[in-house]
């Protein structure tokens, strides 16, 4: 693969939900601009969902409107001859995705991964989503792409900053090249642990931003724990070998400034509902599933998370927020 394939190439995004349509939506700006065809399509489950996005309706933002229809299907036959794939499903549904493309593209088709998680793992507890794909797809060419976005902002045109990580150089650089005349400033990185190790944390330490939040903790202790949260995830790092960089960067506390900052973020407004005891649906809560696998992950690595431990033990285990939140302020507090 090299940067020459930049737009002309076949895209295809699997996933019809409000991110998968922001990087389509992009990926056509980007072409436009230099007067390139339009060789993405966006590969969605549902008829009901192709009709919507061929309307440039999104489903999960009606509120936003004059976008153009985008090319949508149902038939998997458009893998064949993808040179690029955008995954944009939730991580529950990359064991299954992750099958029909190692048996619907071609050898050389690069994948870039745009969720953020884990998947369970008998060893390690949890392994981060291109380990996994890695252990699946062989020698195919991975990315993961990642950072502070929020889908409706970036249909709406707001600028974004984001960040490609592959281990091969040519690969960030092409996507990089794919969205260089959109709204999306991409920027490229070779550190892919890192990159995914912010990606997951983030949502986690969001839920913890807001159950302090919703208890009324306070502005302070909201500080407080967003940074103690991100030293951990510090020490995680330096454990796994990723690069301090990443995670002074956009898809450590760029993603992590974004997620901990209010109700806009689904897994802080899952915190908030959590601390003030409001029911809301399990679909705004990545982060849940995440702890688990995270805390399982760090326990096999020998690293301490309290802060996460601490979420885990609330959303997975039903523990009480008061005793809990008690419990981690009584830690021995250590040195900077």
């Amino acid at each position: 693969m090299n940067t020459s394939m930049k737009i002309s190439k076949n895209t295809v995004i699997i996933g019809g939900g409000a991110w998968g349509a922001a990087i389509a939506h992009q990926l056509r700006l980007g072409a436009a601009q230099i007067g390139a065809a339009q060789n993405s399509t966006l590969l969605v489950r549902a008829s009901s969902t192709v009709h919507a996005l061929e309307k440039g309706h999104i489903r999960q933002h009606p509120e936003i409107t004059g976008l153009s229809g985008f090319n949508a299907t149902t038939d998997l036959t458009c893998l064949k001859e993808a040179d690029i794939v955008y995954l944009v499903v939730p991580v529950a549904a990359h064991a299954e995705m992750l099958e029909r493309i190692k048996s619907g593209t071609k050898q050389n088709c690069a994948i870039v991964l745009c969720a953020k998680g884990l998947m369970p793992d008998n060893e390690k507890g949890g392994i981060f989503l291109h380990e996994y794909a890695a252990k699946h797809l062989g020698q195919r060419p991975l990315a993961l792409f990642t950072g502070p976005s929020f889908a409706d902002e970036v249909l709406k045109g707001l600028p974004t900053a984001l960040l490609a990580a592959s281990l091969q150089t040519d690969l960030s650089a092409c996507l990089a090249a794919q969205f260089e005349n959109s709204q999306l400033r991409v920027y490229q990185g070779s550190d892919v642990i890192g990159a995914a190790l912010g990606g997951t944390v983030k949502n986690v330490i969001a839920i913890a931003a807001g159950i302090c939040a919703g208890q009324q903790l306070g502005d302070n202790a909201r500080a407080g724990l967003i940074t103690r949260g991100l030293a951990e995830t510090m020490r995680l790092a330096d454990k796994l070998g990723a690069q301090r960089a990443t995670m002074s960067g956009l898809a450590g506390i760029g993603d992590l400034i974004l997620s901990c900052s209010n109700s806009h973020s689904r897994n802080m407004a899952f915190g908030m509902a959590l601390g003030s005891g409001v029911t809301i649906p399990e679909k705004l809560a990545e982060g849940r599933h995440s702890a688990a696998y995270l805390c399982a992950r760090a326990r096999f690595e020998g690293i301490e998370m309290p802060v996460c431990e601490a979420v885990d033990k609330i959303v997975n285990h039903k523990a009480n927020i008061k005793t809990t939140i008690a419990k981690l302020l009584s830690r021995q507090a250590g040195s900077e």
